[in-house]
């Protein structure tokens, strides 16, 4: 008998095997039809998911670049540089990635936004037609990315400073949550169905260990096959047993968007003014809230799976907005509060004793100095782990049990520019002898397409393309390009 006859036949006997037991154990007969199926079902690949993330203004590079062993990248802190803005992510230190000796093309300070995610050189001009990474990698997969903007531009117009994504044309990010939320998910009745795999794993949940390895038994069948019911019982296992058992959204219906709605009851009533006069969603005193429902939104939409490529922007180069509610104590530094005229400005000093002649270190700066900036963008690194990264670290997969969605996920982090006061938009060496990238990180591990737990450094400046091209290869979305890419970070590549 021909080799797939014999595969075929003994598929069909499991299958009906994997039906009359779970009968047997008490399962509904939908949920017996569907793990029938599943048990004779070729292993598919976990969805992968993008989620970009911006922050504005770049760094004060003594308060961000990690500690790192230069024998070995793979040894590296995140908290121990002074304010540490990228303390909150040590705990996710397996997946995180730090870029360091990448360039934009034809950057100049805060007007690059236009450019930066494009890799389009020249000019900084919002006239020529461009493709920034999100919408490169979303084409790439065939879906509509979901963009995001807590007042990502002026209230009365959508200008330069606010045009971070393109898509051909700049794309203007969703301000209200509210209404992302509702589109996506509307209410539990017109939620989303959830896949096959979430229903069948919600079924499962009912077994016993004794029922579990009843219904392995019957895989012989199929010895030569990996098949996805022994992911699914394997997973079911170690959900039972560990402490958040149960906990996970299997998106049945709308998921808890708790902040969304807060959003919804403090935005009644907001006049949708185009002219942003009284509207809510331009409103400084909003900012903190908006970011959080959008960030919150975008977790969740990734975990359901009704997108799998999402973008947030909080703020437009050059926002204004007062940020001494992130601070410890109430001194106010020399510039004033504001994010990016006040703080971001506030221009670095050399460290008692550190000259020209120093050992190239961010020590060679003094701490205190920017630490209230330092501080302001620790702020987003904190709304990124709290309402992001949190949930998509501790959400079992639902499309793929036995993985957290994070697992899954490529959540990229950057800034328009490197160091706050210079206005770097590559690698330099600022006095005294202190060294300054671009802030780009990746956390998470893209289905296992990404080497993560690294720093990656290079000596002479790469195009920041060759980091998207990676990216977008590693989503999958490999005809991706971008006009000053040379070639993938094959370094971080499996």
């Amino acid at each position: 008998m021909v080799e797939h006859l014999r595969l075929v036949r003994a598929t069909q006997r499991l299958q009906r095997r994997m039906f009359l037991k779970a009968l047997a154990v008490g399962l509904s007969l939908p949920a017996a039809a569907r793990l029938a199926r599943t048990a004779g079902a070729e292993p598919g690949a976990a969805p992968k998911r993008f989620c970009l993330f911006y922050m504005p203004h770049g760094v004060p590079i003594e308060h961000y670049n990690p500690r790192v062993s230069e024998s070995d990248r793979t040894t590296f802190s995140l908290n121990e540089t002074n304010v540490s803005i990228l303390g909150p992510l040590e705990k996710y230190k397996s997946y995180v990635n730090v870029y360091q000796g990448f360039k934009y093309p034809g950057g100049s300070a805060h007007d690059g936004i236009v450019n930066c995610l494009s890799g389009l050189a020249g000019a900084p001009d919002d006239v020529r037609p461009r493709t920034t990474l999100e919408h490169a990698i979303a084409r790439g997969l065939g879906v509509q990315p979901l963009i995001l903007g807590a007042c990502s531009h002026t209230a009365t117009s959508f200008d330069k400073n606010g045009k971070l994504f393109w898509d051909g044309t700049a794309v203007e990010p969703q301000k209200s949550p509210v209404a992302a939320a509702d589109a996506l998910f509307g209410g539990a009745a017109s939620a989303p169905a959830s896949s096959v795999d979430a229903e069948l794993r919600n079924d499962l949940l009912s077994l016993t260990a004794t029922e579990i390895e009843a219904l392995k038994s019957n895989l012989g069948d199929l010895t030569r096959e990996k098949t996805k019911l022994s992911r699914h019982l394997e997973a079911i296992r170690s959900i039972q047993s560990g402490p958040s058992a149960g906990g996970q959204s299997r998106c049945a219906g709308a998921p808890s968007l708790p902040t969304v709605e807060e959003v919804r009851v403090a935005s009644a009533g907001s006049v949708l003014d185009p002219s942003g006069g009284d509207d809510y969603f331009y409103q400084e005193a909003s900012f903190a809230l908006l970011l959080q429902a959008q960030l919150e939104l975008a977790a969740r939409a990734l975990v359901c799976n009704v997108t799998s490529v999402a973008a947030v922007m909080p703020m437009f180069a050059s926002c204004d907005f007062d940020f001494q509610f992130t601070q410890v104590d109430g001194v106010a530094p020399a510039g004033g509060w504001a994010h990016h005229g006040g703080l971001s400005h506030t221009t670095s000093e050399p460290a008692d004793g550190a000259g020209a002649d120093s050992r190239l270190s961010v020590d060679n700066l003094k701490a205190e100095t920017r630490a209230a900036f330092a501080n302001a963008q620790r702020w987003f690194a904190d709304q990124l782990d709290q309402y992001l990264l949190r949930v998509l670290a501790t959400t079992d997969d639902p499309a793929a049990p036995g993985s957290t969605v994070l697992d899954n996920t490529i959540v990229y982090w950057m800034s328009e520019i490197g160091d706050c006061s210079e206005h770097t938009t590559q690698s330099a060496i600022e006095y005294p002898q202190a060294p300054a990238y671009l802030p780009l990180v990746s956390i998470g591990g893209g289905g296992g397409a990404l080497k993560t737990g690294q720093v990656v450094r290079f000596d002479s400046d790469r195009p920041a393309g060759d980091l998207y091209l990676t990216l977008a290869r590693a989503m999958g979305a490999s005809d991706a390009t971008f006009p000053d890419a040379s070639g993938p970070v094959t370094e971080v590549l499996v």
